[in-house]
């Protein structure tokens, strides 16, 4: 059986962190595959990354974590949903402001990146929370207890 580890939550999250953190901790039999790397490197267009993912996921048949922003269907067994939340005000006054700092991003892409994060914010925040194996205040927990925390959950649940 597959095992699969989603990250969902906006950019800016800690999704990413969470994401590589997790494969170093858990080995290199875990692959990690970033959504928005796969548009950035033009594997994919946003309208297609879904179902990118989808045929990454059944290539590789194996121990995988999504980073991902929202949820596109429903989990299927092996699979464990986690929810990188942090609140509103430390993802656009603290994280997005300094990845548009050091990224010099101009005006119009920090307007549409800002929109964004507001967008899948919403979303998620909107989301019933129980589809999730767990929920994590990136502002509040540190990347060890969170992979502690998945960790735990996937040895409860499943037989990795």
């Amino acid at each position: 059986m597959s095992n699969v580890i989603f990250l969902f939550g906006p950019s800016c999250s800690g999704k990413s962190t969470l994401g590589q953190a997790l494969q170093e901790n858990l080995g290199s039999e875990w692959t990690y595959i970033d959504r928005d790397d796969l548009i950035e490197q033009n594997t994919c267009t946003e309208s297609t990354a879904d179902r990118t993912l989808e045929e990454r996921i059944q290539s590789i048949k194996g121990k995988i974590i999504i980073d991902a922003q929202i949820p596109w269907r429903e989990k299927q067994k092996g699979e464990f949903y986690f929810m990188v939340l942090p609140p509103l005000e430390v993802l656009l006054k603290k994280r997005d402001a300094e990845r548009t700092t050091k990224l010099q991003r101009p005006e119009r892409q920090a307007y549409y990146t800002r929109e964004y994060v507001l967008e899948t914010h919403d979303t998620l925040s909107n989301m019933n929370r129980k589809i999730f194996n767990h929920y994590f205040d990136s502002s509040r927990e540190s990347v060890m207890n969170e992979i502690n925390m998945v960790k735990t959950i996937i040895k409860y649940n499943s037989n990795i």
